[in-house]
């Protein structure tokens, strides 16, 4: 688990109050909800080296870009200080946070014909086509950057 300071830091960087953070799950990363302004909205918060941060940030700004253009994704929030992405380091370990709007909806069950079926991957690759025709139109944060 990250510290209670990492989880400090990121309530300062992203506006909300940590007594409103619910740990959800630690896989690859670390996600918690919280509430801010009476909305939820889910935090990240990945170790890896710093070298990784681009890559983040790139991840990050390439799913903001999709939602702008009308895929529906969960929106990527921004810092206090308009950035996508926070970074922290605690004892010569990184960390990166981003924050997103919670999605609406449930999980689908699989074992459900009427939610897990022809009408859903029907739908999933109608939206995976319209990643890939905005992927060809999208400028990488490298190039933006310089």
């Amino acid at each position: 688990m990250v510290s209670p300071e990492i989880l400090n830091k990121a309530a300062a960087s992203f506006g909300f109050d940590t007594s409103s953070l619910v740990f959800i799950s630690n896989s690859t990363n670390e996600v918690f909800r919280f509430a801010k302004n009476d909305e939820s909205f889910i935090l990240r918060i990945t170790e890896k080296s710093h070298a990784y941060v681009g890559k983040i940030k790139a991840e990050v700004d390439w799913v903001n870009y999709l939602v702008q253009n009308g895929v529906r994704a969960s929106l990527p929030i921004r810092t206090i200080d308009n950035q996508l992405t926070a970074v922290y380091e605690e004892d010569e370990k990184c960390f990166i946070a981003t924050a997103f709007h919670m999605a609406p909806g449930r999980f689908f069950d699989k074992n459900d014909p009427k939610l897990w079926g022809t009408s859903i991957f029907k739908q999933w690759g109608e939206i995976m086509g319209k990643m890939h025709m905005l992927s060809k139109s999208y400028i990488p944060l490298e190039n933006k950057e310089r």
